[in-house]
């Protein structure tokens, strides 16, 4: 729901591109634009809209709209691949073959590769830049996991929000479990150690503490902890996959199906505002208990 696209700086110095871009670009679009060459892609666009044939004017306005992109859209990896070349292709190229991106978009490219682009496409045509902003799934983990993978590919925080989480009923179990080891086993991305949990308070707290030890404590992965966080349960209402990047809404919840009740969750990418929101309320919570 979340991906993350290598965009040339070169195509910030288009007034007409760079409103598009705005528009397009952002955790609550579905599109990040990927820091390469790690920690210089803004200063190399900078650079271009500084060195373009547009006026001061449009220099100034070009160059606004360059910070809010670098704030709302620009993911950097922690890793990349040494290049010694300071062409951007090169780079965005190596990038991708370590860690694939949804799409490589560029001004000009001789290449064939089907995940790169110009910018002269028709993007409401590109099936690589049409991030739908919901979807329906089996609640199966491998299914619920998959529709939000791009998403935790570029996480540094996961959080989970589900007022009606029971340890003792199995169909709660699975989704946790499945989570936590997909997260340890990322060999690309930053790492994680913990997951935030936030639940209602329907169950004692020693109950729900003693519950999660003995269902969970010997599946979760070495090194990797779950907070749990319990709040009265009418303070909570939908269900969401929260990361740093942005987040996702899980209409039925974050349980697979049992055999009865609904087949299938309706998943939504969230707006930045619902986003910042949860999540900044979720992070002034301290947690309940660890495990």
């Amino acid at each position: 729901m979340i991906y993350e696209y290598a965009i040339s700086p070169l195509l910030m110095t288009d007034p007409r591109d760079m409103n598009f871009f705005r528009g397009s670009l952002g955790a609550d679009q579905g599109r990040l634009i990927s820091d390469i060459p790690r920690k210089k892609w803004s200063r190399i666009a900078r650079k271009a809209i500084l060195d373009s044939e547009n006026g001061e004017v449009a220099k100034k306005r070009l160059a606004a709209n360059l910070d809010a992109l670098s704030r709302d859209a620009l993911f950097k990896r922690n890793t990349v691949p040494n290049v010694a070349t300071d062409i951007w292709m090169d780079h965005a190229l190596a990038a991708h073959a370590d860690r694939p991106f949804r799409a490589i978009l560029t001004d000009t490219h001789e290449g064939d590769e089907a995940y790169v682009f110009a910018n002269d496409t028709d993007f409401a045509a590109e099936p690589l830049w049409a991030i739908p902003i919901d979807m329906a799934v089996d609640r199966t983990t491998q299914m619920m996991i998959e529709a939000i993978r791009p998403m935790l590919d570029c996480a540094r925080e996961v959080v989970l929000i589900d007022r009606n989480f029971d340890p003792d009923k199995y169909r709660w179990r699975p989704f946790l479990e499945e989570l936590a080891l997909f997260l340890s086993r990322r060999t690309f991305s930053p790492s994680i150690n913990k997951i935030a949990f936030h639940i209602g308070d329907h169950f004692g707290v020693h109950h729900v503490q003693g519950r999660c030890t003995h269902h969970f404590g010997a599946k979760i992965p070495a090194g990797m902890r779950i907070e749990f966080h319990i709040w009265p349960k009418d303070d909570l209402h939908d269900r969401y996959v929260l990361t740093d990047i942005g987040g996702a809404r899980f209409g039925v919840g974050l349980d697979i199906h049992d055999g009865s009740g609904q087949t299938a969750v309706e998943i939504n990418r969230i707006s930045a505002e619902t986003h910042r929101r949860w999540w900044g309320r979720c992070k002034s919570r301290a947690a309940t208990f660890i495990i």
